[in-house]
């Protein structure tokens, strides 16, 4: 069994994905390549892509969320999968699926499943197909790949939104997005906290900035320790030293938990009450793969913004505003036990922990 997944680095989400499955997939004795398909066709465009959409969501953030919006309202059409660009970059990966020649190509990216559609629509492949939705919504362009022979998507309550986008029952797979194995499994809360050095009986609160360090954490942090309640807080800063920086001179009067990158976030999970991060479809899924309720903040415009309003309307998580900042809706996390027991109920009921095994099996039986 030879499964090829292509991926785009945008964030770190898609390779996240990607990793998880091509991790399973060898675990289980089956050949794999993972293969990021911008960086593959030029490096210059793989570059260009991943700055680019830093950028775009960053400094061009109501442009960004503007198109995404227009995106959604156009009706689908096949003329982006034709244009010059993903012809050259589907005519690349051509040669590279039918060198390698794999039982299924699994896409964690829109932009590698066009190109793939490409090829799908000139017949210029044969193996099996799959795309995978790492956000909770269908976005743009998914409507567009229509000849994939599976789309998995995070929930079954997403299905409407697929069968919208003119996909088959037959294509459709609820199986969650594929996360890492290691947060299907569970330390009690005490056990937890005490492996990381914090008090074992005082409710903990992570705050939890994104790849692109989203929100300004140390800030956050501050706005915390003002309250008069009693809880602890775990600040993961991420990959950004500059912030990590911040955080380490400051001084609290809570006991924080200051790291920067760590691997440790399924045990922080287990460790906590709370998660406060932004709206990421990976850690997300991480969280209610944990039962773990979020309070979510800075969504990047367009999918995240939609991954908000389906957790909130899922229950499983409440959203800071304007005119609701973060230290009131901590406030109210921590004063109410009601609402605590309710959003992880939730969050349980809507996590899939064990995803990427479920996809990984049926990998394994379609050849």
């Amino acid at each position: 069994m030879k499964t090829l997944i292509l991926t785009v680095s945008t964030g770190q989400g898609h390779n996240s994905t990607a990793s998880a499955i091509h991790s399973y997939l060898t675990a289980s004795g089956s050949e794999c390549r993972t293969l990021d398909a911008c960086y593959y066709v030029n490096k210059i465009l793989g570059f260009t892509v991943s700055k680019g959409y830093m950028l775009s969501v960053d400094s061009f953030s109501k442009s960004y969320a503007n198109i995404y919006e227009k995106l959604e309202k156009r009706r689908p059409s096949k003329r982006l999968t034709k244009s010059a660009a993903f012809n050259v970059v589907a005519s690349k990966l051509r040669d590279y699926i039918n060198d390698y020649e794999p039982d299924v190509v699994v896409c964690t990216h829109i932009f590698a499943a066009l190109a793939v559609e490409n090829l799908l629509q000139k017949h210029q492949i044969s193996c099996k197909t799959i795309g995978i939705v790492t956000d909770f919504t269908i976005h743009p362009y998914w409507e567009d790949v229509t000849n994939f022979d599976y789309i998995v998507f995070p929930s079954e309550r997403l299905a409407w939104q697929c069968r919208k986008k003119g996909f088959k029952p037959s294509q459709m797979l609820p199986f969650g997005i594929p996360i890492n194995p290691k947060f299907s499994t569970k330390v009690d809360k005490k056990t937890a906290r005490e492996r990381l050095c914090l008090y074992p009986d005082v409710p903990t609160i992570t705050v939890m900035s994104g790849s692109m360090c989203y929100g300004g954490l140390t800030n956050t942090v501050k706005k915390l320790d003002k309250l008069k309640k009693c809880f602890q807080i775990i600040a993961v800063c991420g990959s950004s030293e500059e912030e990590f920086n911040k955080l380490t001179k400051a001084n609290f009067k809570h006991k924080v938990l200051k790291l920067g990158y760590t691997d440790k976030i399924s045990l922080i999970m287990d460790a906590s009450d709370c998660i406060l991060t932004k709206p990421g479809g990976l850690s997300t899924s991480e969280a209610l793969a944990k039962g773990l309720p979020m309070i979510l903040t800075t969504p990047i415009p367009g999918h995240e913004e939609r991954n908000l309003t389906f957790l909130l309307n899922s229950g499983a998580a409440m959203a800071v505003s304007d005119n609701c900042p973060v230290e009131e809706i901590v406030w109210q996390f921590l004063s109410d036990e009601v609402i605590r027991k309710d959003m992880s109920e939730a969050a349980k009921k809507l996590g899939k922990p064990n995803a990427v095994k479920t996809l990984g099996d049926f990998i394994m039986k379609l050849k």
